[in-house]
């Protein structure tokens, strides 16, 4: 099997740029028939997984968090030549939320050697058309979650803070500050063509069910399901926002009245005022947006779902 792994040598505190390379020399000849290609700006592992694809590799391993991952999904898809490679994970960076639903063995050594073995599971994407930040549309896919409001807003508060602090605790803090000017969107469009009409503050919708560092927050989401579930947090003070943290990291948020969830295929969305819109951590644009399911489109190196992880009826 042709394997090429793209890595974020920046990834976990530039822990991939140390360690990738004292990983696969530990395993021996199999290590030394992956190509690695290091990435160098943001967005270049999107260039190099398209480039893997027209170079016929037949694995291609993201090493690096979810960031990486999303960018060589959406490099592969959108590539037209060449066959279209299965994926292998390595899980570097700070919230690697993905890897949650899957089991990839317990040290960073096992999942290297999961990454380059046998791909054993087919998994759904989403496709999403929204309005870029440029105001021009944009089509991308994702993988795991995608979320519109409050998470977005946590997002775009941590990438302007101006001494930003590392991984979780600059996330926490820009989360707290948003807590406190909570904005509440009138949504309207269509879940599976039933209308969608209501306030609501924030709107997840999942392949996967972790985001943000493994909170749970779409509990009945599968990664081979096809369907997402979709989650909306209506109207919420900043007190009962705080008060649903400790249940989202497992799944307990969908016990409050104004929390609502359910599966849909095809997702319409408007927003007033607009809402930004994020996938597995990353700013793609703004509302309004379409969203459609790809059912079992990629195939990814996991032997199993995580024990936990059922699929939803």
């Amino acid at each position: 099997m042709k394997t090429v792994a793209i890595v974020n040598p920046t990834a976990g505190y530039c822990r991939a740029r140390r360690l990738w390379p004292l990983l696969l020399a530990s395993l021996g000849a199999p290590g030394a028939k992956v190509d690695t290609w290091w990435t160098e700006w943001p967005g270049q592992a999107e260039t190099l997984a398209a480039r893997a694809r027209r170079e016929g590799f037949d694995r291609v391993v993201a090493v690096g968090g979810d960031g990486t991952l999303l960018e060589v999904v959406n490099g592969l898809w959108w590539e037209p030549r060449g066959t279209l490679p299965s994926i292998g994970v390595v899980p570097f960076g700070t919230g690697c939320d993905y890897v949650r639903n899957f089991d990839l063995g317990p040290t960073l050594r096992d999942q290297v050697m999961t990454a380059l073995g046998k791909a054993a599971l087919r998994v759904s994407l989403g496709l999403v058309r929204l309005q870029g930040f440029d105001g021009r549309l944009r089509q991308r896919v994702f993988i795991n979650v995608l979320g519109l409001g409050f998470d977005a807003r946590v997002i775009a508060g941590f990438r302007q803070q101006r001494l930003r602090l590392p991984g979780k605790t600059g996330y926490f803090l820009s989360g707290l500050k948003e807590m406190f000017r909570l904005t509440q969107h009138r949504l309207t469009g269509a879940l599976d063509g039933h209308p969608l009409e209501t306030d609501a503050m924030l709107v997840a919708i999942g392949l996967g069910r972790y985001f943000g560092g493994g909170m749970m927050i779409t509990p009945g989401a599968s990664p081979p399901a096809g369907h997402f579930q979709v989650v909306i947090a209506q109207k919420l003070s900043p007190l009962e926002l705080l008060g649903l943290l400790p249940g989202l990291y497992f799944g307990k948020h969908l016990n409050h009245p104004r929390v609502t969830a359910a599966n849909a295929g095809r997702i319409k969305i408007n927003a007033d005022p607009p809402a930004d819109v994020e996938a597995e951590g990353e700013l793609e644009g703004t509302t309004p947006l379409e969203v459609t399911i790809i059912p079992r489109a990629l195939e990814i190196a996991a032997p199993s779902l995580a024990a936990s992880l059922l699929l939803p009826p």
